[in-house]
């Protein structure tokens, strides 16, 4: 999925007014994973090196790919989550909570993409393996149902935003929601300007 879903997941999820430590952690979580991947991105750019060398072969080469499976990786998180609920984090008022929110954030990211990546796989149980579901779906190849998926996903993005837009009355909170909403237009036309182009 992409990442502005996976934001809008996450804070529709967890986010509630007048709790901004746990606003924060459930955006930063909803974006974790996938935050090696925009600075490759960003480093590509800065180094002007092209875009089908970013996405043949640096994505799949160290660090980058390491990078991504880490952030990607149930063992990692989910045990992070077990030691943080043994630490009291599910308690009322406890000051772990903010830190369960992260990891729940991450673990629901995970959970989205694993259903929905072909070829692009993460590993999801790296370190203690690197087998990855190849699914039968893709969130952006129409070979793979990838027009379907997209259309589901925007679908399901509009309902969360409109979840949140009614949650938070905040003016902050209501633009931050119309550029994400904005990237749903934007993100495909780049990427096609770039297949077209190049």
């Amino acid at each position: 999925m992409n990442t502005p879903t996976h934001m809008l997941v996450a804070v529709a999820a967890f986010a509630r007014p007048g709790q901004p430590r746990v606003n924060a952690a459930a955006l930063i979580g909803g974006v974790f994973p996938d935050l090696a991947i925009y600075v490759l991105w960003s480093y590509s750019k800065a180094a002007g090196i092209p875009e089908h060398v970013v996405w043949r072969e640096m994505y799949w080469q160290f660090p980058w790919k390491t990078l991504a499976a880490a952030g990607h990786s149930i063992p990692i998180f989910g045990g992070l989550l077990a030691a943080l609920a043994l630490a009291g984090a599910f308690r009322d008022g406890s000051r772990l909570w903010p830190f369960a929110v992260f990891c729940m954030a991450i673990l629901l990211h995970i959970a989205l993409d694993f259903p929905v990546h072909v070829d692009d796989a993460h590993p999801h149980f790296w370190p203690l393996t690197n087998w990855a579901f190849h699914s039968p779906l893709s969130y952006w190849d129409h070979h793979h149902y990838g027009n379907w998926v997209s259309m589901f996903e925007v679908a399901m993005a509009l309902v969360l935003a409109a979840i949140v837009w009614r949650r938070f009355t905040s003016p902050w909170v209501r633009v931050t929601l119309g550029v994400a909403a904005s990237t749903y237009i934007l993100v495909p036309l780049y990427f096609s300007m770039m297949h077209h182009g190049g």
